[in-house]
């Protein structure tokens, strides 16, 4: 008898948790709360196309996001390490270009480092002009650190 008293309060209670669990929606009032812009640079070095094409979606996500909760976002994109030879027009298809695009439509700005380039050789002259070539990346994170800018690095 007891066992099945015990057996019912564990199930009753896993189906109350997961109800309420089920029941929350997303919420990123408390970290937003306050702010009417936010800036941000990313410290992208993904070594391929899929996680290159997964990060400008959730770019994108975040930027809708941020906007959708009355926040200006100011968002800047550097690119460094081996990563760099993505950004070539032969590397790159129409679909990826157009994700870069539409970015740059909402005010984000790319910037490629042209020491990384020349250390993985990748071709500058081949730089997809949706990205801007820029001395040194260090430089960039430095500076807009400097600016007020929080530095997320994508790996």
């Amino acid at each position: 008898m007891f066992t099945r008293f015990l057996a019912l309060v564990t199930l009753l209670t896993l189906a109350c948790s997961t109800a309420l669990y089920a029941a929350q929606k997303p919420d990123d009032r408390e970290a937003l709360a306050g702010l009417k812009s936010a800036k941000v640079i990313f410290d992208v070095r993904v070594p391929d196309v899929e996680k290159l094409v997964f990060n400008l979606k959730l770019f994108s996500e975040t930027f809708e996001g941020m906007v959708s909760q009355g926040v200006k976002p100011e968002m800047v994109v550097v690119f460094r390490g081996p990563g760099v030879r993505l950004l070539t027009a032969a590397a790159l298809d129409e679909e990826t270009r157009e994700l870069f695009r539409a970015l740059i439509k909402k005010g984000v700005r790319f910037e490629a480092c042209a020491v990384a380039m020349r250390v993985f050789k990748a071709d500058t002259g081949g730089l997809i002009p949706e990205v801007k070539l820029v001395a040194n990346v260090f430089n960039s994170l430095i500076g807009y650190q400097n600016k007020g800018y929080a530095m997320i690095a994508i790996n």
